[in-house]
């Protein structure tokens, strides 16, 4: 490019130096009838300075003009390549930009993704919640059921008519020790409304003799839980079945020496 505006240069130079030397010939001959020979001369030495100014005028613009040409050049070349440059990153951006929504899009369904899983585990969790609840109440249900019956139990057996007998192994007024077997079993407390029977007699509780045969009714009292007597039949050991001597050592049957 330097060359080709070298050669524009010289040229334009001497199209300027040939036409100035045609016009400056012209106006010689048009003069050289009217002036001495040593006008000519002056004269021509005159056009000829003159023309080596314009020349060298004309070379400095060529030479401003090559050095414009070749800024521009070079300015051209600055400016390609910047845009070049911008290319590259407008494309270089673009491909994060795309990445960057690509990964978000990634980010976006994984998150999705793991809030539905998360939704799911709480809907379980309370469905198996409601399921414990209701299984709780289900079994606090039951219990109380059961636990209603039994005391309906209780309650009916301790309200319930009960019968024992066996040996006396103490007696008072308050309340009659039973024994089955040589064995402490039932503590009966007797109170005003126990009906007290001895050998067929109406007595008292403190009538009746240690060792002797008891047949009981009882009610076990829902407050205390203790056994209330209602009635109590009491035959003496002594008591013979029909009579004989005391010395032939015979009892009335059924009951025990």
């Amino acid at each position: 490019m330097k060359s080709r505006a070298a050669w524009l240069g010289a040229g334009v130079v001497a199209l300027a130096v040939s036409t100035t030397a045609c016009q400056d010939g012209d106006r010689s001959r048009q003069t050289a009838t009217d002036n001495s020979p040593g006008q000519q001369v002056a004269q021509a030495q005159a056009q000829s300075e003159k023309a080596f100014d314009d020349a060298r005028d004309a070379q400095k613009e060529a030479s401003s003009q090559q050095r414009e040409a070749a800024c521009a050049q070079e300015d051209l070349q600055r400016k390609q390549q910047e845009l070049q440059e911008a290319q590259a990153r407008a494309q270089k951006e673009s491909q994060e930009a795309q990445a960057s929504q690509q990964q978000a899009q990634a980010r976006t369904q994984q998150a999705q993704a793991v809030a539905q899983q998360a939704q799911a585990s709480a809907l379980a969790a309370q469905r198996q919640a409601q399921q414990g609840f209701a299984t709780q109440q289900q079994q606090a249900s039951n219990e109380s059921a059961a636990a209603s019956q039994q005391q309906a139990a209780n309650a009916s057996t301790a309200t319930q008519e009960q019968q024992i007998s066996g040996d006396v192994l103490s007696a008072s007024a308050q309340e009659v020790l039973v024994s089955q077997r040589g064995e402490p079993q039932l503590r009966l407390k007797v109170g005003p409304g126990t009906q007290v029977q001895v050998d067929g007699r109406a007595a008292s509780a403190s009538d009746i003799q240690e060792g002797a045969q008891v047949r009981a009714s009882y009610r076990t009292d829902a407050r205390t839980g203790e056994p209330q007597a209602l009635r109590i039949d009491a035959t003496s050991r002594a008591q013979p079945a029909t009579p004989a001597p005391v010395e032939s050592g015979e009892s009335s049957p059924g009951v025990p020496r």
